[in-house]
């Protein structure tokens, strides 16, 4: 072991207990926080859905957030989507609300309406029940709403059987 090791591992045992506890357990839940609250601040992907909202609620015990789903419009099934012909295909898009002026417009949309949802993907959930990482239960952030235009049965692309 190097002087300079061997100095510090010194230094660390000559320290008080309590700053002895502080530097082994709360420093580095504190590097851990901050390090997530760093990554929540980068979005992974940005986009936009569009469909009908089906669900719109507040969610939680210690910790209350908005959350949503969108049922989205079918959609022709391609070799990328399931194993077999049979295999159900989720169109449901889970959303939280974190923004209160997102949640008054979604709260403004008339029922049935078709709406396209602008959303910031981020790369984990966010629902820790403590100060500022209380934000969502899924990964998709709304940050707009607007109505969308509704497609009738003839605008939608069919794919032809094989």
């Amino acid at each position: 072991m190097s002087s300079t090791a061997t100095g510090l591992f010194q230094r660390f045992w000559n320290l008080n207990w309590k700053l002895k506890i502080f530097v082994v357990l709360i420093a580095p839940i504190t590097i851990f926080v901050v390090g997530l609250l760093l990554l929540d601040s980068f979005n992974y992907a940005v986009g936009e859905r569009t469909g009908v909202i089906s669900k719109l609620s507040q969610k939680g015990i210690a910790c209350w957030t908005w959350e949503g789903q969108l049922a989205q419009p079918n959609f022709a099934r391609s070799s990328a989507f399931g194993s077999g012909r049979n295999s159900p295909v989720d169109n449901t898009f889970d959303f939280s609300v974190p923004d209160p002026e997102a949640r008054k417009q979604l709260e403004n949309i008339p029922p049935g309406s078709s709406v396209a949802l602008q959303y910031n993907q981020k790369l984990f959930v966010l629902d820790l029940p403590l100060p500022l990482m209380c934000r969502r239960r899924t990964q998709f952030e709304i940050t707009g709403v607007r109505l969308a235009p509704a497609l009738s049965p003839e605008q939608i692309p069919v794919r032809p059987p094989e």
